[in-house]
């Protein structure tokens, strides 16, 4: 017997609140970078982390929206946006539960940009729902250890 269609929201990402010396740090740190730039001829350049500071800065503050996310018949969703079971290659579910934080269950996709969707799990999902999750995957797309990439990873550290 089929369990879905699999309902949730959930948070697409953990937001931590920012210190001010979070961003006193990150404001020196790519100003002395830029100037470096300046100095040495590379205008582009300096202007080129200025606006990428500001860019990842306004991510970094903004807190993020409640999502619903569904696995269903015909494949996934994220609250208006669809991934059919055939453009989605394999999945893994990363089980975090022991480190009191988010499971997550990643897809590779054909996507060129972004071959990772990642998919956040509420806090109190259980082992019988994980497995009951990963069952109803294997009928539709193989399971293959998936990771982040370390540049995903380094960020969430550093708090983006």
């Amino acid at each position: 017997m089929s369990k879905l269609p699999i309902i949730w929201e959930e948070y697409h990402y953990v937001h931590f609140e920012k210190s001010a010396d979070w961003k006193w740090s990150v404001g020196i740190i790519s100003v002395t970078i830029a100037l470096v730039a300046f100095m040495v001829t590379s205008i582009t350049f300096g202007f080129l982390i200025l606006i990428a500071t500001a860019v990842m800065l306004i991510h970094a503050l903004t807190p993020p929206k409640m999502l619903r996310f569904e696995i269903n018949q015909s494949g996934v969703r994220v609250d208006q946006e669809r991934w059919a079971f055939h453009d989605l290659h394999s999945f893994y579910i990363e089980d975090n539960r022991e480190f009191h934080i988010h499971s997550r269950i990643l897809f590779r996709t054909e996507n060129t940009f972004s071959p990772l969707l990642v998919l956040p799990l509420p806090l109190n999902t259980d082992q019988d729902d994980l497995h009951d999750i990963r069952e109803e995957l294997l009928k539709h797309t193989p399971e293959e250890k998936l990771t982040e990439s370390p540049i995903q990873r380094m960020l969430e550290y550093f708090g983006f």
